[in-house]
């Protein structure tokens, strides 16, 4: 069976059964390729189904709590249709949780449902939620007051290290005054082959 072009993915929600799995192609990668998206992005979508159509990769590794990857069969499920969300919640205090939601023009969606239907492992590689819950819980207590110290005797405080937004740069040397018009323009609204978009962004960085 041959490999099937983009257009001929199956649909969101339907199911991924061996008709949709194409026959094995050996991957044209070298290295990894790490595509920059916005969530929810249409055009960060279309991006990425072309660039895993062109790049064709041994593995999909997606942001996303790693609690969460027995659940990605799912995605593949007929009666699973976006929007869909990941939840996760701390056991004794169900108040404390987290949301990942998912619709079908997110390119973790695309990306999860193109890794399905070629049969290659997907996986989420963000801290687990396990660690981000029992940080949010550590930073909503009361820190404990700091030892009284002689203004003579205080430290130096070091100098603090610019903050430096990559994309608010690449808008400005574009002309733009604002990186989030700068991306719609740049990103979602555009359709460019494969992942030029995603090389161009890396390569400026």
């Amino acid at each position: 069976m041959s490999d099937r072009t983009a257009s001929e993915e199956p649909v969101a929600g339907a199911p991924v059964t061996e008709a949709h799995v194409p026959a094995t192609a050996a991957p044209v990668l070298d290295a990894p390729l790490l595509l920059g998206v916005r969530h929810h992005g249409p055009g960060s979508a279309r991006a990425v189904r072309a660039a895993l159509d062109a790049a064709r990769p041994a593995a999909v590794l997606i942001e996303g709590p790693p609690e969460g990857d027995a659940l990605l069969p799912l995605a593949a499920d007929p009666q699973m249709r976006p929007p869909v969300a990941l939840l996760a919640h701390a056991v004794d205090d169900p108040g404390r949780a987290a949301f990942w939601p998912l619709a079908e023009f997110s390119p973790e969606w695309v990306a999860i449902r193109w890794a399905l239907a070629h049969g290659v492992p997907v996986r989420f590689i963000d801290l687990p939620a396990t660690h981000s819950l029992a940080l949010k819980d550590s930073r909503g207590e009361e820190a404990a007051p700091a030892p009284e110290t002689p203004a003579d005797e205080a430290p130096a405080d070091p100098a603090p290290t610019p903050a430096v937004d990559p994309i608010r740069v690449l808008a400005e040397t574009a002309g733009y005054d604002d990186p989030e018009r700068w991306w719609e323009d740049v990103v979602e609204h555009r359709s460019p082959g494969a992942d030029a978009t995603s090389r161009t962004a890396a390569d400026a960085l």
